[in-house]
């Protein structure tokens, strides 16, 4: 499935898959925007099938309950809140549109790329683990832009090499990038979940 969100200062699309096999797909995305920020989410739960959507809907119904706050305090909140779940991995990005900042935090292989004015895009490594209520410590990441930004979360069922940056530095606009996106080989022994999000400020 494809759907598209545009909104004032940002455009996202999005492309999600189940495993071959599965009518409901383990993983869940959040896209919201305020006057002062996007947020973007992509929370995979452990395993498929119910269970699983069940995991990463919790996380995205936590973030969805608590936007406003720091990606830091958003990461331990869903942390938290899958105590007594399967469990899930996640990545949140928010972009702050004042002070034209992208801060980002990952546990688990969700992968999340970014570039900015259309520079060479970049790959920050996710903390290696999964979120179930156990006492963790969040890596959280800063990324400073002046007009245009671009960015991708996508989870493991993506095969999307990381040499892939063009898909970012060359964009024509999300709903290009995820089309192309869906015509790319997948792993049918899992959920597959792409976000695809470009901002542009007026300065």
């Amino acid at each position: 499935m494809i759907e598209h969100f545009q909104f004032s200062r940002a455009s996202v699309s999005s492309y999600q898959k189940p495993k071959k096999g599965n009518d409901l797909c383990g993983d869940s995305f959040y896209v919201k925007e305020t006057e002062d920020y996007l947020i973007c989410a992509v929370a995979d739960g452990l395993g498929s099938g119910k269970m699983a959507k069940e995991a990463s809907g919790a996380a995205t119904e936590i973030i969805d309950q608590n936007h406003h706050e720091s990606v830091e305090r958003l990461m331990h909140l869903c942390n938290e809140g899958l105590r007594h779940t399967r469990g899930a991995v996640i990545a949140i990005v928010k972009v702050d549109y004042h002070n034209h900042t992208a801060t980002y935090s990952g546990v688990g292989n969700i992968r999340f790329m970014i570039s900015a004015e259309r520079q060479r895009a970049i790959h920050p490594l996710p903390k290696v683990g999964f979120l179930v209520g156990k006492p963790e410590k969040f890596k959280v990441q800063d990324f400073k832009f002046v007009k245009e930004l671009t960015l991708m979360l996508y989870s493991d069922g993506m095969d999307i090499h990381t040499q892939s940056r063009s898909l970012l530095t060359k964009m024509i606009s999300p709903k290009e990038s995820v089309l192309y996106i869906s015509g790319l080989p997948q792993d049918i022994n899992d959920d597959a979940t792409c976000l695809v999000g470009q901002i542009n400020l007026i300065s």
